[in-house]
């Protein structure tokens, strides 16, 4: 799989085991990698030699460690039930895994590749952000509608906070200081919306109103700026912070989930799980300029540049 400046984008297909590898200069599938069967890989994350990639098995209940020279799983670690999202901790060589069954965060010890701790958290835990210090696990617990704070010294949940109806995925400043929550609200009698928190004394400081379902959220070139999936209206929301709405649309494939700005900084990508396809936006026109056909029901989206 490895090829000599290789600009790639790895998408995990919950639906039938695979990982679709899609060449950011040809905007094309050039690879799809069939791992073993009844996994379900929901999200990846990747080492920071890009050596390993780290995948969760939300059918499986466990991560594996896959080899992208190898192009095969080299080690595998089971932990909670449905494990969902992760958090690598390349300085202190921690794993952090949402536990979306069992309602818990796993720690795995990658130098040996074991299972350290689990830490209990609310109800149907799902996004979770490693603060830029590497001191703070922060937890989004769907079913609860709080917040878990974790000091990752100890291992210990220190803080739970009201976060607004159904938090589902979460972005965090580059400084730290602020929190950008997803509420999901599965419902037709209200909308979604964007709980905004101040990290430094867990306070609410705005919620956006926005859309029907938002799902995930990414910072556009700006931090003023956030990118927001939207599963039931088919779109991506752009929404300006400081304004407080939304300024613009963009049309995308059907059930729009995962979304992440590839490292050029040329386009977004967004993983839509109803036709199984990958759009592709140009960021400096906001337009879809490609849809990419992936595998089944396609979650999570990881951009990487390879090297020889």
């Amino acid at each position: 799989m490895r090829c000599l400046n290789d600009r790639i984008a790895i998408i995990s297909n919950i639906g039938d085991n695979t990982l679709s590898i899609i060449d950011l200069n040809t905007l094309c599938e050039k690879e799809k990698i069939k791992i073993k069967s009844f996994l379900g890989p929901h999200h990846i994350v990747c080492d920071e030699n890009s050596k390993y990639l780290y995948i969760t098995n939300a059918y499986n209940s466990s991560i594996s460690k896959y080899d992208l020279i190898l192009n095969t799983i080299v080690d595998t670690v089971f932990v909670g039930s449905y494990p969902c999202h992760l958090e690598l901790d390349s300085k202190n060589r921690k794993l952090y895994v949402s536990n979306e069954d069992s309602n818990s965060i796993s720690v795995i010890d990658l130098k040996n590749m074991l299972l350290q701790t689990q830490i209990p958290v609310g109800e149907m835990p799902h996004g979770i952000k490693l603060s830029p210090d590497n001191k703070k696990i922060y937890v989004a617990n769907f079913k609860t509608n709080t917040l878990s704070v974790i000091n990752t010294l100890t291992n210990e949940k220190e803080s739970c906070i009201y976060a607004n109806m159904n938090p589902y995925h979460i972005a965090l400043s580059r400084d730290g200081n602020y929190l950008y929550i997803v509420n999901a609200n599965f419902s037709n009698l209200k909308k979604g919306s964007i709980s905004i928190f101040n990290t430094n004394n867990l306070k609410a400081e705005e919620k956006i109103e926005i859309g029907k379902t938002p799902m995930d959220i990414t910072f556009g070139l700006s931090e003023n700026i956030l990118f927001v999936t939207d599963i039931e209206m088919n779109l991506v929301h752009v929404v300006d912070i400081k304004a407080k709405k939304i300024i613009d649309n963009i049309k995308v494939g059907n059930m729009p989930l995962s979304i992440k700005i590839e490292p050029s900084k040329k386009y977004l990508l967004v993983t839509n799980i109803g036709d199984d396809t990958l759009s592709i936006i140009d960021l400096e026109k906001l337009t879809v300029i490609k849809k990419i056909k992936v595998g089944l029901e396609p979650t999570s989206i990881l951009c990487l540049y390879l090297f020889n």
